[in-house]
């Protein structure tokens, strides 16, 4: 590019720039002004204006003891106008319950969900969108149990999450319109790659584009997590351990054993007013954009060749086992951290590949694997511990190359990174495992965790044009469900199997060798109860739970082992290369639209506009329970001992109750109904700190003095040392970036130097 050329280029990128600031300071004053203005719309439900088999009492609340009909309590059939509102009940009752908006004559013009109401909570807020105005509005409440229920008050209350909504929806248009003109050049290059990709990830997310949510095997937990961050950052946490929503309120330290970190970006779309299944599905396909784009990237500077890299991220995004995870099983965090194994196995590859005295690019392999194992630790352990287990495969097969010292430094750089990086989340996850007693490392969760190998893929299974899209992993093979990396891939590994005894290829034959290992691995005929029940120091082994998560990384050595038999084939210069593509292409198609089609035809999709449905008590197997707790026993309810207890509220992350100690007696008392986990701090009126013991079913039970009068407050509370962590992993990523920065930027000035 000209001088001349680059100056015009220069201004108007600053032009453009200058244009998306002003445009964003434009969106973000009207929408300032609309906040403003805003003016909700606010009303309290007369109780004795509905209608149904609820009786009327003198304070004006509705009860009942025995239903004689499922929808016990209904209307008052008012006027409402299109917005976005926040219906609050507060409410009595002793067995769970139902409510849903409703409307006889246009109930398709309100978007709600039927939302769970718990006994062991007594307020409940749900959220509904009503798309245009309304003469009938009710709510329903559908009881079908017997025991008290008893609806004290019903409120609706107009949100702002349409405004703030609109806001983000225009600023993202705005910064897309902006990053799309200031890189045209590289997108006009690209064109036909990056529409490619964005096509692969669009044509991934098919099944999530229906109507509703499916929630699979475990979606209630995952979307359980996205609501608990947004919940603990709304009360004033951040980064978010202690998820307050979990089971009515008793709180669950999901985030200190579970890696989280993307899943702030679901969470803050919640907080701003988007609907759950709307911010769900944004994660979904950045997902599976992320996946797409990483593969590509990663493959293409494998087999360098971008047809084949194509090919080989089309296989890997719509293996079956991967869309089983993503449609089947609701594996959020198995098939996020899937977006990272490419990125680690392209460190892992230049390690061994790249010139060995070149110390500046081992350091950037370095950097590279510490951000994919980064990746693959804050999204899933199990993932994170299987990578593990497979680049210790690679050293000890390739220990000749291992043993060199700048490999040496450079998986030792690595170790020390990815370590720095993630401070924040090893420092509470090493503290809660040395000093908090959970069942996924301390107890027993039955068959789950004990041997694993009949959970294995059945053989036969890898080699079925079509699986059902439901099932799980039980003996019958008629009742599993598609535990296979799918026709494609198979025929890749045959593929590797011919060359690797045509050409005796040694790139062909590691990745053939390593594909079959693992596929080895993930099936039933692999030893792996010998080992777990006979090898010292491998009883850690069960909590990998089913082996067939090692077709996770069995699908990638299969994608880059596609894209190098096609390579192979394209090099052999044969009239028939063209129709190998065409016949991997037709069977992509195939494979995956199947699989499309039983996942939408054959699963349950619930509508998700608010996260109030999901029973908060979907704990799992309960692994971050610590022992000998019974949630089955948790009643929402507060009890003392010599003391006298009232008003027991939420404010933020406090939970604040009024006390009085019973004159001369000793060890006074309140259990709050939260569960005592390591971190609980409570204090008095004064700011008084009072001592914290376990009661009964490990609930918090603070220890009340002699004579007290006044307010008792428990809250979680971030250690020090926590803030310690935090600090550190971002000065580390600031270093980090500083690094690769400095040596990109020398690069770029040798490449100058070298032009002159």
């Amino acid at each position: 590019m000209k001088f001349a050329d680059q100056k015009k280029q220069y201004i108007n990128n600053k032009t453009v720039l200058a244009a998306a600031v002003l445009m964003c300071a434009l969106a973000a004053a009207v929408t300032a002004a609309r906040l403003k203005s805003f003016s909700p719309f606010y009303a309290e439900i007369d109780l004795s204006s509905m209608s149904g088999d609820m009786l009327l009492d003198d304070d004006g609340s509705r009860y009942i003891t025995t239903p004689g009909s499922s929808y016990v309590l209904y209307g008052p059939g008012m006027k409402i106008e299109k917005g976005y509102y926040t219906i609050g009940v507060d409410y009595y009752t002793e067995n769970d319950f139902w409510m849903i908006a409703y409307s006889v004559r246009a109930s398709d013009l309100i978007v709600a969900d039927y939302n769970l109401l718990k006994p062991q909570s007594i307020h409940k807020d749900f959220n509904i969108y009503i798309r245009d105005a309304l003469e009938d509005f009710e709510i329903k409440t559908i009881y079908g149990d017997s025991g008290e229920l008893r609806i004290k008050r019903i409120t609706i209350t107009e949100n702002a999450a349409g405004i703030k909504t609109d806001a983000v929806i225009v600023f993202a248009a705005i910064v897309f319109a902006a990053l799309c003109f200031l890189f045209s050049e590289k997108i006009e290059r690209n064109r036909h790659t990056i529409a490619a990709i964005v096509m692969i990830a669009f044509l991934s997310g098919v099944p999530g584009m229906a109507p509703g949510l499916n929630v699979g095997h475990d979606g209630g937990f995952h979307l359980l997590r996205i609501e608990g961050l947004a919940q603990g950052i709304k009360s004033g946490e951040f980064p978010v351990r202690m998820q307050p929503n979990w089971m009515e309120g008793y709180g669950y330290p999901v985030s200190i054993y579970y890696g989280d970190i993307l899943l702030y970006i679901p969470a803050l779309l919640r907080i701003i007013g988007f609907s759950l299944q709307q911010s769900y599905t944004v994660y979904l396909f950045l997902i599976n954009l992320g996946t797409t784009a990483a593969a590509y990237i990663c493959f293409n500077r494998i087999a360098k060749n971008s047809k084949a890299a194509l090919f080989g991220t089309a296989g890997y995004v719509f293996a079956a086992y991967r869309l089983t995870n993503m449609y089947v099983r609701f594996a959020l965090g198995e098939y996020s951290a899937m977006m990272f194994l490419p990125i680690a196995f392209l460190a892992i590859y230049r390690l061994y590949a790249d010139d060995v005295n070149n110390l500046r690019q081992y350091i950037k392999n370095a950097a590279l694997l510490a951000a994919a194992m980064t990746g693959l630790l804050q999204t899933h352990m199990i993932s994170t511990a299987i990578a593990m287990l497979i680049i210790a495969i690679i050293c000890v097969a390739m220990i000749k190359k291992t043993m060199r010292r700048n490999t040496l430094i450079a998986y030792i750089s690595a170790e020390i990174m990815t370590i720095a990086i993630n401070l924040f989340f090893l420092v509470p996850f090493w503290d809660y495992s040395k000093n908090v007693s959970v069942r996924v490392l301390d107890g027993d969760l039955g068959n789950t965790y004990g041997l694993i190998q009949k959970k294995g893929a059945y053989i036969s299974q890898y080699f079925m044009l079509y699986q059902k899209a439901a099932g799980g992993s039980s003996k019958n093979i008629g009742d599993r469900m598609a535990i296979t990396p799918g026709i494609v891939l198979m025929s890749a590994l045959f593929a590797g199997i011919y060359f690797s005894i045509k050409y005796k290829d040694k790139m062909i034959r590691l990745m053939t060798s390593m594909s079959a290992i693992l596929l080895w691995m993930s099936s039933n005929l692999f030893p792996w109860d010998f080992i777990i029940l006979h090898v010292p120091f491998a009883a850690w082994i069960k909590h990998i739970q089913f082996p067939w998560r090692f077709l996770t990384a069995a699908q990638m050595f299969l994608s880059v082992l596609l894209c190098l038999v096609l390579v192979k084939i394209e090099e052999e210069k044969r009239e028939g290369s063209k129709y190998v593509r065409l016949a991997f292409l037709v069977l992509i198609i195939v494979t995956a639209g199947q699989m499309f089609s039983g996942v939408v035809q054959g699963s349950k999709y619930n509508d998700s506009y608010d996260a109030a449905w999901i029973g908060s008590f979907d704990v799992g197997a309960g692994e971050y329970l610590r022992l000998g707790t019974n949630i089955g026993d948790f009643d929402g309810k507060v009890y003392a001992d010599n003391a006298i207890i009232g008003g027991y509220t939420r404010d933020g992350k406090y939970a604040i109750i009024d006390c009085v100690t019973v004159n001369g007696k000793d060890e006074a008392w309140v259990e709050f109904p939260i569960m005592n986990y390591k971190n609980y701090a409570a204090y008095g009126e004064d700011g008084q700190a009072f001592p914290i013991v376990d009661g009964n079913n490990n609930v918090v039970r603070v220890m009340l003095p002699e004579n007290y009068q006044g307010t008792v407050k428990v809250g979680y509370e971030i250690p020090r040392l926590y803030r310690a962590a935090d600090i550190c992993s971002l000065a580390s990523i600031i270093v980090m970036a500083g690094i690769i920065f400095w040596l990109n930027r020398k690069k770029h000035e040798k490449e100058i130097k070298e032009r002159v």
